[in-house]
This record gives C-alpha cells, structure tokens and sequence, in this order.
C-alpha cells in the first residue's frame, strides 16, 4: 500500500469513527507523543523527520521548520505564526484551528492537510504543492496564494 492510499484511509477511518461518537479513538489518535522541549532539541541537532508528531505545547511560534517531514503531524490550534515552513512536507497534517498568521509555507507540500478554522493572515502560501484537503473556516486576509496573487480579503473559506 503506498503513502497516499494508507493517510486517505486513515483520515476515513478518522473521519468514520468520528460520526459515529467514537471519541475514545479520537482522542487517543490526537494524544501528544512529543513535547515541545524534544521537539526543539530534535531541530537543533539538526532533524528534519516529524511525520505524525504529535504536540503536546501549542506554541511554536516563529520555529524553524523549513524542509522538514510533517506527513501527517497533529498540529491542532498550534501556534506557527511566524514559522518558517518552507519547502516543508505537511501533506495530510491536522493543523485545524492554528494560528498561520506570518507564517512562510513557500513550496510546501499542502496536499490533503486540514486547516480547518486556520488563521492564514499575512501567510505565504506561494508555491506550495496540491491542496488543502479540508479548509472549512480558514481565515485568509492579506495571504499570498500559490499563485502568487495576494488575496486581500479578508475572507472565510466556506464548504
């Protein structure tokens, strides 16, 4: 089974058991196994790997996560404003409700990440790779897009 195949049907069996009130999985799906402390003594020896992280802090503001592996982090309502994420791979990562604001997503890997109630304000998104697989609620206002266009907005990603 390939990356994409086994991330797609983990957020259906996510998404699945959380329609049915299945909340003991759920939580135990977004339990942190990471403190920020290690988190931060990973990236300065260096580290780049972080797929499936998850924080127990939501407060990384203005960290240096460029070019890192963030496949699947859990990254709920985390602070990144600020944060340099360039060139990072974020695909499939929940980063719902978290504060983007500043933040510098230039060439990142989007692909199916959740941004659900994202604050994106004054975020660089330009050439990130794919899309943002769920972006209900998402706050764009002065937010450079992959195109490079600069969406003024302000605006609320409805749907």
């Amino acid at each position: 089974m390939d990356e994409d195949t086994k991330r797609a049907e983990e957020r259906s069996e996510l998404n699945r058991r959380f329609h049915t009130g299945d909340t003991e999985f759920s939580n135990k799906f977004f339990t942190p196994n990471t403190s920020t402390e290690e988190l931060l003594k990973r990236i300065a020896a260096g580290e780049k790997e972080f797929a499936d992280i998850c924080l127990d802090d939501p407060n990384l503001s203005g960290i240096n996560l460029a070019g890192a592996n963030l496949t699947g982090a859990k990254l709920l309502s985390v602070n990144l404003s600020g944060a340099n994420l360039e060139g990072a791979n974020l695909s499939y990562a929940f980063l719902d409700g978290a504060n983007l604001s500043g933040a510098n997503l230039e060439c990142a890997n989007v692909a199916e990440a959740s941004i659900l109630g994202a604050n994106l304000e004054n975020a660089n998104l330009r050439g990130t790779i794919g899309s943002f697989g769920h972006a209900h609620g998402a706050f764009y206002h002065n937010t450079i897009m992959p195109s490079g266009r600069i969406f003024v907005g302000p605006d609320w990603v409805e749907g």
